[in-house]
């Protein structure tokens, strides 16, 4: 039995001499040239091999190989397709007897990839040579079925990529990306246990941090379902993913995500896709449940920060076609439409004053870049809190939003704007070389001065307001929108008031010219109960021709145009000295004395002057208006009519004393002496 013993000692001994000293009596030039020889016969290409090459059989089966080089397609860019400095790799020997693979070692050192595509779609991975012959069905016996024996399981050890570089151009789409500075360790102990893959890599200059950990390894080989966490960080982009993943026509997956961006411009332009200039597209945060398969994912209890506006709801993202789009059902606390304008919605003038200051300054002649719409599609149901464009502020809104192919379409099915109600259409064409604009709204209880200062930087009225409107305009600046807008509508103010003017006290100077000579009234304020017409805008010139106010003692009609663009007016009122003192629910054609008045220059400082000749040309009304005053006995209504104070008894309507005769004013004497008699 010793001597059984000692033999087979002794012949472990040969065996384990001849595993260590046999690679040394092997001619590695010979086996390198018929590895090369292989290569070329195989792919078409050559394989260099400058340096030495190493080979050993125990401890485990190992072989290095030093200065290689991998010849690339004739009409690739780079002379070689891959090239490495080293290569080191070892299998532990025991396993393979029971039909297991061990990968002790797996490095390479300094490798540098170069992937390309051709203008007809040739990638230089596709090699020139015949395809191997399909092989012949294969019988249970010679697959091993029934007795042979596979790959029983796969064991990694150290496996990395030291100082690795990659690049991919193709030249049909123009995309050209390089990683540098791939330093990637992986682990995987069994198909039964984690992978783990952690390491770096330099990207058009950011490194990327990326950490990955999937729990059932041969779930995937299989096409099963395993959970996977997959961080990864960037300075223009951090993500991270903690749910299931499987490989199926793709890859499909569920779990929760997060996504922060700095600025979706500033990635856009990182990953090669520079955006046009502007403000918008900047912060974008997104956490929620994620799910996908193919080029459709979907993000559901999703909470979404971008641009400084927050969004709960639902979203789902398509890529693949020639831009992304995106839909979901969102409740949004803001929507701010100018951080998409060149100009960051910034209205021409400066808004000071009582015109705004902007009929000195004029529109902005800076462009407006809409071209930042074609970014991307989208479909969305909103709700939001409100609403900014350029100067309008909306409120409480349900919003309908359509995006493709650079046009909005914005229908505002709830509109709650200064104070009022109403609701819209509004939309924005970015797609055509000239952005363009179209606006319908139907508005009621607005409060009129801040909402048309905000919108046209006017501030000469007050009161509440209903506004029926539709424009329409193109331009490649704001002025030009404003020189180019056409539309029309109605407007009706309800007890409000005229600002820097008042009519009834200017027609009144005009009554004591003859004595007091002209005083302008164009400090003080028209009152009126109900103010309103219809209008036409044509090449920014909005045109009036039924203008009707209603106001004790007055009646106002008016017919004119306002020059938008130019933010000047050429109006002409006709306010009448009514005889009566009912304002609203009155007569529009009450008897009174017209008093024609000529509006004309700009909107922050406009002029105002009688047109007597017309006034007095007028005689019938003059007639009839003396009569309503012998009527009226001379008590109350002149005196309205003049501007004085009626005395307690004549506007209570009580009959009192009577005063002396020659103390009270002639009603005719009054008009005589105005009029010349």
């Amino acid at each position: 039995m010793s001597r059984l013993i000692a033999i087979l000692a002794g012949l472990v001994l040969i065996v384990i001499a001849a595993i260590i000293i046999v690679p040394m009596l092997i001619p590695m030039e010979t086996y390198k040239n018929q590895v090369v020889n292989v290569v070329k016969e195989q792919t078409g290409r050559d394989l260099r091999i400058d340096g030495d090459i190493g080979l050993s059989f125990f401890p485990s089966i190992a072989v290095s190989i030093e200065d290689v080089g991998f010849s690339n397609a004739p009409w690739a860019k780079e002379k070689e397709m891959a090239a490495m400095q080293e290569m080191r790799a070892s299998l532990k020997l025991m396993p393979l007897f029971s039909g297991n693979v061990e990968i002790d070692s797996f490095v390479l050192v300094d490798p540098v990839i170069h992937l390309e595509v051709r203008r007809d779609g040739t990638p230089n991975w596709q090699f020139e040579t015949a395809q191997a012959a399909p092989a012949e069905p294969s019988t249970e016996a010679e697959s091993g079925a029934g007795g042979g024996s596979g790959l029983g399981d796969l064991s990694l050890g150290e496996v990395s990529i030291q100082n690795g570089t990659a690049t991919y151009t193709n030249a049909q789409t123009g995309a050209n990306y390089a990683a540098e500075k791939v330093n990637i360790d992986l682990a995987l102990p069994g198909l039964d246990d984690p992978f783990l893959a952690e390491g770096a890599l330099v990207w058009n200059g950011d490194e990327i941090g990326i950490d990955l950990k999937a729990d059932r390894p041969r779930a995937l080989t299989e096409g099963g379902e395993t959970p996977v966490a997959l961080s990864i960080n960037a300075p223009k982009i951090s993500t991270s993913y903690s749910g299931t993943l499987k490989p199926l026509d793709g890859l499909a997956f569920s779990g929760n995500v997060s996504l922060d961006v700095p600025s979706v411009r500033e990635l856009a332009a990182w990953a090669g896709s520079p955006m046009p200039a502007g403000d918008g597209f900047g912060a974008l945060a997104i956490e929620g449940k994620a799910s996908g398969s193919g080029n459709t994912y979907r993000f559901t209890d999703a909470k979404i920060g971008f641009d400084g506006m927050n969004a709960t709801g639902a979203l789902t993202v398509t890529t693949g076609g020639a831009r992304p789009k995106l839909a979901g059902n969102l409740a949004v606390d803001r929507i701010d439409v100018n951080t998409y304008l060149a100009e960051g919605g910034d209205g021409g003038g400066s808004g000071d004053g009582a015109g705004g200051g902007g009929a000195d300054s004029g529109w902005s002649t800076e462009p407006i870049d809409m071209s930042g719409l074609k970014a991307v599609d989208a479909d969305f149901s909103f709700s939001t809190q409100e609403i900014l464009f350029q100067k309008l502020k909306i409120g409480e809104s349900g919003l309908k939003l359509n995006l493709a192919n650079g046009v909005l379409n914005a229908n505002l099915s709830k509109l709650n704007l200064y104070e009022g109600a109403g609701s819209g259409t509004l939309t924005l064409n970015g797609a055509s070389a000239t952005p363009q604009m179209k606006a319908d709204f139907k508005l009621a209880g607005l409060n009129a001065e801040p909402f048309l200062t905000d919108a046209a930087d006017f501030t000469r009225l007050q009161g509440k307001t209903a506004i029926d409107l539709s424009v329409a305009t193109a331009g490649r600046s704001q002025r030009d929108m404003v020189a180019a807008l056409d539309g029309n509508g109605s407007v009706k103010f309800a007890n409000g008031k005229i600002k820097g003017i008042n009519l009834a006290q200017l027609a009144r100077t005009v009554l004591t010219a003859a004595t007091t000579g002209w005083q302008s009234g164009g400090t003080q304020d028209t009152d009126f109960s109900e103010l309103g017409g219809t209008f036409t805008i044509t090449d920014g010139v909005l045109s009036n021709d039924d203008l009707v106010l209603l106001s004790p003692l007055i009646r106002v009609a008016g017919s004119g145009t306002a020059n938008i663009l130019q933010k000047t007016l050429n109006y002409r009122v006709e306010p009448k000295l009514a005889a009566t003192l009912k304002g609203q629910g009155g007569e529009q054609d009450a008897t009174g004395i017209e008093v024609p008045i000529l509006i004309t220059g700009s909107w922050s400082n406009p002029r105002f002057a009688p047109d007597l000749k017309s006034m007095i040309q007028n005689r019938e009304n003059i007639e009839n208006t003396i009569k309503s005053i012998k009527e009226d006995k001379g008590k109350g209504l002149l005196k309205s009519l003049m501007g004085e104070p009626a005395a307690e008894s004549e506007s209570s309507g009580e009959t009192g004393e009577e005063q002396p005769a020659g103390t009270q004013p002639s009603p005719e004497d009054a008009l005589k002496k105005l009029f010349g008699q």
